[in-house]
């Protein structure tokens, strides 16, 4: 049989073909037709629900994820809970009111006293607490959007990483296809030959043997396909027995901004953002105890009258409005502020501390993964020449085969070499995009900001909702 010519470039697509086996002989004994025809049987139905599956599109894949998956329906509820307590906060700058009646009286008389008000009152000065307090419920709800955006960008990864997982199972499981085409024929080879007397009951025995053993590992690929969905659709909230195909090759970006990627990384990922917000947070709160040692001051006004049918006869309770200014002066609240303070000192370190060691994990890891991205380009580089000889060689060791001239164990072994270098290939391009997606999340580019937005965290998971096609290009690679 021949092979395609195959281009290796960046938009190469890997394609694979189960050629259909010709019986050289009419008269095939049930021992060698039976395995084959089993196998048929048990991946029939597996083949007809495989035809007749809808394509899930990365594009249409990332959109199911961000309307769906529960982990980011979670993590968007913190983060209005977070917007709630902030708008909550602003009440602390308002004065409160209220109204009141009040009968007081004696037990010996019938008759008691009535008397009706209402009174505002308003905290103007109480050391910055307020003000404090509202800064560090903004950085609260900004840390949470950022949350919320880490949520989003770990949940593409893993879809686009899934995503690829599957075609690369899949055509995986072609190739195993390819090879088990082979076998079968080798199988009606070996039958043929053994029939004419050109064959030995071995060569015969070993081929059939083959021929299981790939059967076998086929039906192993096969389910390891399906597993896969499975986890595929948990992601996407559906219903894990819905069967569905994918894209039939991995793209690559042959050249990504890696330079641009590195100096991105601390700008725009958001681990490192969420860090420096929380260390915001924690200097507010520093300041919103210190504030307690500071005087606070209140005002206040109230009216208070006693209705005519109310008043006691010869008792007159006239009208009036008052008001009131307070100044008070903490002078010894048994320790409280000092230790507040202390506290809200080693926050502010703990959090220093903790946004050095995101910046160096982050840097860590974007190394390591690029690292790991230059490896698998160079092993596709490799991997693709090596395809190419083990195409030549299980060519000629099959037409050698078929002529007599070379032995079962010499064409089984170009076979596997054929079979090996085709799975190191698409394992190597599984390894790339794994490494480029995750190259994308840590130096911030896998979600695009949306403009208008205060942080672009709640607008870009909307974005990547409503347009996947450009949350595919982003994540996925074009």
């Amino acid at each position: 049989m021949e092979y395609p010519e195959k281009p290796l470039s960046k938009a190469a697509n890997l394609y694979f073909f189960v050629p259909m086996s010709k019986r050289t002989s009419s008269r095939v004994p049930s021992y060698v037709s039976v395995p084959w025809f089993t196998l048929i049987c048990i991946l029939a139905p597996c083949g007809v629900a495989y035809a007749q599956s809808a394509t899930l599109e990365l594009p249409e894949a990332i959109h199911l994820a961000v309307e769906n998956n529960f982990a980011l329906s979670l993590s968007q509820d913190r983060s209005d809970q977070a917007s709630v307590s902030r708008a909550g906060g602003v009440g602390a700058f308002l004065p409160s009111a209220n109204a009141s009646v009040n009968h007081s009286g004696t037990f010996r008389d019938t008759a008691g006293q009535t008397t009706m008000g209402a009174s505002a009152n308003w905290l103007v000065f109480n050391g910055f607490q307020d003000y404090n307090g509202y800064r560090r419920l903004q950085a609260q709800e900004r840390s949470a959007r950022l949350e919320e955006r880490q949520s989003l960008e770990s949940l593409l990864e893993t879809v686009v990483v899934s995503y690829y997982d599957i075609v690369q199972l899949k055509q995986k499981l072609n190739a195993i296809g390819h090879l088990l085409a082979v076998s079968q024929e080798r199988a009606t080879l070996s039958q043929a030959k053994l029939e004419v007397g050109a064959g030995s009951k071995l060569d015969q025995l070993q081929s059939l043997a083959d021929l299981n053993e790939d059967s076998s590992t086929y039906l192993n690929q096969g389910s390891a396909l399906a597993q896969a969905k499975v986890r595929l659709n948990q992601v996407l909230a559906r219903d894990p027995a819905l069967d569905f195909d994918v894209a039939d090759s991995i793209p690559l970006d042959a050249a990504p901004p890696l330079d641009d990627w590195r100096k991105g990384v601390r700008e725009n990922n958001s681990a490192i953002a969420a860090a420096r917000v929380e260390k915001s947070a924690a200097a507010s709160g520093l300041a919103a105890a210190r504030g307690k040692w500071l005087p606070s001051v209140t005002t206040g006004l109230s009216f208070g009258t006693t209705p005519g049918r109310f008043q006691d006869e010869g008792f007159k309770n006239p009208d009036d409005w008052r008001y009131n200014v307070n100044l008070s002066v903490p002078l010894f609240d048994r320790l409280g502020t000092p230790t507040a303070v202390r506290s809200a000192r080693l926050d502010v370190r703990s959090r220093e501390t903790g946004l050095r060691q995101v910046e160096s994990a982050a840097a860590s890891d974007f190394e390591q993964a690029r690292k790991q991205y230059e490896t698998a380009m160079r092993r596709i580089s490799l991997e693709g020449r090596n395809l190419q000889v083990a195409r030549l060689q299980a060519e000629a060791a099959q037409e050698r085969y078929k002529l007599g001239a070379s032995s079962p164990l010499e064409f089984r072994d170009a076979q596997t070499r054929l079979l090996d270098a085709e799975g190191r290939l698409i394992s190597a391009r599984q390894s790339a995009k794994q490494s480029e997606a995750a190259l994308q999340r840590l130096a911030g580019y896998l979600i695009r900001q949306a403009p208008g937005g205060s942080d672009g965290t709640r607008s870009a998971g909307s974005a990547a909702g409503a347009r996947g096609s450009s949350s595919a290009d982003s994540a996925g690679g074009k």
